[in-house]
């Protein structure tokens, strides 16, 4: 049995070692750690890692993705009654220009109980290259009670484009109404 929890332990620092030469040599490396074992490393057993290599063999022509990088509202803080503008702002992250028409939605919640969000709706209807930007732009009057407003503009509302990151569709920003 002593045996074998050597043979583990070498194995063990053996498992480290090639691990911290592959990131010396890459910079990069992705671990399976398996957490049901009873191992002392890393939680778990690792059961087997993968260097992440060149991102050449990942087909870039095919990968499609919108995202909402900004909300500017103007004025900063609107006051009750008061029309203001929310510019949302869309950038193409993707390697794939996109010229499929798509609507973008920004939902507006003031925090008053009972109160249902407005939704309103915008076509982007110009083609934008990866790395562009394009912006549409709300007018919205609002009469509601003060205090916070909460706005989330999602980009791709219809999920025309078949994005293939929906981590960044959604962006939130919380403004302030005011009485003055």
């Amino acid at each position: 049995m002593a045996k074998k929890k050597e043979e583990s332990a070498v194995f063990e620092v053996v498992v480290v070692l090639a691990i911290v030469a592959i990131v010396a040599l890459t910079g990069q490396v992705i671990l399976n750690i398996d957490t049901t074992g009873t191992s002392f490393s890393l939680g778990g057993d690792i059961t087997g890692f993968s260097v992440a290599g060149d991102d050449s063999a990942i087909p870039k022509e095919d990968f499609i993705d919108v995202g909402v990088s900004e909300i500017e509202v103007n004025p900063q803080s609107p006051l009750i009654g008061e029309p203001f503008s929310i510019k949302i702002t869309l950038s193409n992250e993707g390697f794939e220009k996109i010229t499929t028409p798509f609507y973008v939605e920004a939902k507006i919640t003031p925090n008053v109980e009972g109160v249902k969000p407005t939704k309103v709706y915008s076509a982007v209807t110009q083609s934008f290259a990866p790395g562009e930007k394009v912006s549409v732009l709300f007018n919205v009057a609002m009469v509601t009670a003060e205090g916070p407003v909460r706005i989330i503009a999602t980009s791709d509302y219809t999920l025309k484009l078949g994005d293939d990151n929906p981590s960044n569709d959604f962006l939130s920003k919380t403004i302030v109404i005011s009485s003055q």
